[in-house]
């Protein structure tokens, strides 16, 4: 994570203790008593990759669907399942890999949208290291990411290798000092928006290697409620899609504009233009598909979900292999006209 987006946690963090986010574009009390209060935990800070919550709000678009909505970032410390399960939010945009282990807990969700089609994880290497596919990484150095080693091991083996194949260094969660250094080749894993892009910031050209495309692939930006919430609120979850749509919309016609906005707006303090922008145009790849382009965005691929699944039990991250099917709904979104991408 950019050094200027830790900078900024500890602000948005007490912004999210005040329980109203006014740079959000929350809705006047003045209005509030006409509208549906909606509570929405974000996957991230509110940077691009949230973008359409965040336009979507400040444009008024979700007051026009009847609907106020308050935005909790997604930072350390925020559990945005745990939040919809208590009932002290509605909506939360969740990693798959959670979304399955809260399954795995006996939770009763469901997951109606998600933004993402292809997993934004990477592995990350060295230009000069030569490595341009993921196989190549055998008799390379890789360091491993403390928190991903798990995840590492049924990527290693989706490769047909272990540890014993490579030399590994294990690194801290944001440590991209072994890899600039040149200590190691390959970094497991990055978020194919940032890391790479420090790592070149720092006169390293990188190859960068979606986990997706080796067996790994999830969506996440997974747009999750309860089953209990979904049961009772359909027309308030359609009127949400619906709106969010509309924002993602304005993002897909040009992502460095959408950029512009985020980092100007003054929703998040220290969000750099430059990274933001490259993070909105490379975003674009990773939330359309050819399912995207026959379905609308936001779309769910039930394939990629049991993927995901099997690769969570593979971690160990459930205890036994989890039926997508059982929470996966497009029963809102097949009511919502998106635009195909």
């Amino acid at each position: 994570m950019p050094k200027s987006i830790h900078a900024c946690l500890k602000r948005t963090l007490f912004a999210v203790g005040a329980s109203v986010l006014p740079l959000l574009g929350a809705v006047p009390a003045s209005n509030a008593a006409e509208l549906k209060h909606v509570t929405v935990v974000l996957s991230y800070i509110p940077n691009v990759e949230n973008f359409g919550t965040i336009y979507a709000n400040a444009k008024g678009y979700f007051k026009e669907a009847g609907l106020e909505v308050e935005i909790v970032p997604g930072t350390s410390g925020i559990d945005g399942i745990q939040m919809i399960s208590s009932g002290t939010a509605q909506i939360a945009m969740v990693d798959a890999a959670n979304v399955l282990s809260a399954e795995g807990r006996g939770e009763h969700l469901k997951v109606i949208g998600a933004r993402f089609q292809m997993n934004p994880q990477a592995m990350t290497c060295r230009k000069d290291s030569g490595v341009t596919d993921a196989h190549m990484v055998k008799g390379k150095r890789l360091a491993i990411k403390q928190t991903a080693t798990r995840q590492a091991d049924v990527f290693l083996s989706k490769l047909g290798l272990t540890t014993k194949d490579m030399e590994t260094l294990s690194v801290g969660g944001s440590d991209i000092s072994a890899i600039i250094a040149g200590r190691v080749d390959c970094l497991y894993s990055t978020f194919a928006f940032n890391e790479p892009r420090l790592i070149e910031g720092a006169g390293v050209p990188v190859n960068v290697l979606p986990l997706g495309e080796y067996g790994l692939n999830s969506q996440p930006g997974a747009i999750t409620v309860t089953e209990k919430y979904l049961n009772e609120n359909k027309d308030v979850l359609t009127a949400y899609l619906t709106a969010e749509s509309k924002a993602w919309a304005e993002f897909f016609k040009d992502p460095a504009a959408a950029a512009k906005f985020i980092v100007e707006g003054g929703f998040n303090d220290g969000l750099d233009l430059e990274q933001q922008t490259y993070q909105a145009e490379r975003q674009v790849s990773f939330m359309t598909s050819e399912t995207t382009k026959e379905k609308g965005i936001l779309y769910l691929e039930p394939k990629v979900w049991q993927e995901t699944a099997a690769n969570s039990f593979a971690a160990k991250s459930t205890p036994s292999l989890i039926d997508p099917s059982q929470f996966l709904t497009t029963e809102i979104l097949d009511k919502i006209d998106r635009p195909k991408l």
